[in-house]
């Protein structure tokens, strides 16, 4: 934990020195992608391979060539750069995000949002916390069980017809946005938010693994919108059938309220 750590420093500290200033912005996918995307993914990719030889490595920056990391022991997954449309933008809403799946589960993870000044860190079985103006927190997702009483936290930049019908099926208390996937979860560890939604099939492994270890590590669960465990051992990339990042106690409300909304498989 204390490695990748520093590394999250390091990866953004290289994000930061490219925050406000002139670069260019590419298209991947259909995603905007910057130098500081590349420089962050090169630099973690570097020292993880360095300090962990033996493990695998998946990296939204990397070429994926082999389908070695879906039966790798343990498998690194990052995102160097979550929220590159915040970071294009100047908003907080961006963050260096690496996780450390175990025979499939994400089990370590590391949030860093920069230019907030937070830092996220879980360990499944030992706890979450937050690092902030030099001190140490150790977090826990509150106990807001009805959706009725749910802070719901979603994106920004993402605003689509599958996400008004989520929101109108759970009639939270409260509706909020910002941008990083690995925010919105420190948000809801720190009880800043009960729950994030997301019906949509682009999100991906690197943008879940290392949130999904502080959440489980601050007692939430991360489900699909249909209720079951994120898959990490492909084939797909992508989490088909959405995501939900929940309080832990609210899991089961949520899921009922929203049956239906979202196609079927």
């Amino acid at each position: 934990m204390s490695f990748v750590r520093e590394l999250a420093i390091q990866a953004g500290e290289v994000v930061m020195s490219h925050y406000g200033t002139k670069y260019d912005v590419d298209d991947k996918d259909g995603q905007p992608v910057t130098v500081a995307d590349r420089q962050s993914n090169e630099l973690i990719v570097n020292a993880l391979q360095e300090r962990f030889p033996d493990d695998s490595i998946l990296a939204e920056e990397t070429p994926v060539t082999d389908q070695k990391w879906r039966t790798a022991e343990r498998c690194w997954i990052v995102d160097p750069l979550d929220g590159t449309s915040d970071f294009v933008k100047g908003r907080v809403g961006f963050a260096v995000m690496i996780g450390l799946c175990v025979r499939g589960e994400p089990t370590l993870g590391v949030v860093n949002v920069p230019k907030a000044g937070r830092m996220f860190l879980g360990l499944l079985g030992e706890g979450a916390e937050e690092e902030r103006d030099g001190e140490r927190h150790v977090l826990k997702t509150s106990t807001r069980a009805e959706t009725s009483q749910l802070r719901v936290i979603c994106s920004i930049a993402h605003r689509d017809e599958a996400l008004e019908k989520t929101l109108v099926a759970l009639d939270p208390e409260e509706t909020l946005s910002v941008g990083s996937v690995g925010y919105k979860v420190g948000k809801i560890v720190a009880n800043e938010a009960d729950l994030y939604v997301a019906p949509t099939s682009h999100i991906c492994l690197w943008d879940t693994c290392g949130p999904q270890a502080i959440l489980h590590a601050a007692g939430g669960r991360f489900l699909d919108m249909d209720g079951k465990p994120l898959v990490y051992t492909g084939p797909s990339l992508k989490h088909g059938r959405g995501i939900l990042a929940t309080n832990g106690v609210s899991a089961q409300s949520v899921v009922s309220k929203i049956e239906g909304v979202w196609p079927a498989t």
